[in-house]
């Protein structure tokens, strides 16, 4: 009983909130290309010249290890943009790259990019270009081995294609 009472409960402030904020809020649908294509979903909170989101990308496809087995990729990232002029920002970003059933191998990348904005209607068409270094994390331990007798340390990057509504 305790465990419905307070699913209700979270469920009515997001709700609340969602009402609250509705103004400041921004989905986006969008590709990111970084060696391998995957579509994702975001969500931001617009501030004057900060906007602060969240996205997740998911695909599968075969596994080239064992060709009996499909591979999940999960990619959630964290983003931070400061917006210079009115449709160009400066991002900051975070993200985490999870291929199931290698997740002991996941990346975690810190970056920055940059992203412009064509305005349509009331909404935009945003392009990002960013380079994403990755950062060692005890979890991705096994990838952060083989990245960092690369030298110079080469950033990843991924472009990315959004539509924000």
């Amino acid at each position: 009983m305790k465990k419905i009472i307070i699913t209700i409960i979270i469920i009515l402030v997001l709700i609340y909130t969602n009402i609250l904020f509705a103004s400041n809020i921004s989905y986006s649908i969008g590709i990111a290309v970084s060696g391998a294509l995957f579509p994702y979903l975001g969500i931001s909170y617009n501030m004057d010249n900060i906007k602060m989101g969240g996205s997740i990308g998911f695909i599968f496809g075969p596994d080239d290890k064992n060709p009996k087995q499909w591979n999940y990729m999960f990619s959630p990232a964290f983003n931070i943009d400061y917006f210079v002029m009115n449709n160009f920002s400066i991002e900051v970003n975070t993200r985490m790259l999870v291929v199931i059933p290698y997740q002991y191998e996941q990346l975690y990348l810190a970056g920055i990019g940059i992203k412009y904005g064509i305005p349509i209607n009331d909404n935009f068409i945003n392009l990002i270009l960013s380079g994403n270094y990755i950062i060692p994390i005890s979890a991705g331990e096994r990838s952060w081995e083989k990245v960092r007798d690369m030298k110079p340390y080469i950033p990843i990057p991924f472009i990315q294609g959004e539509y924000e509504f």
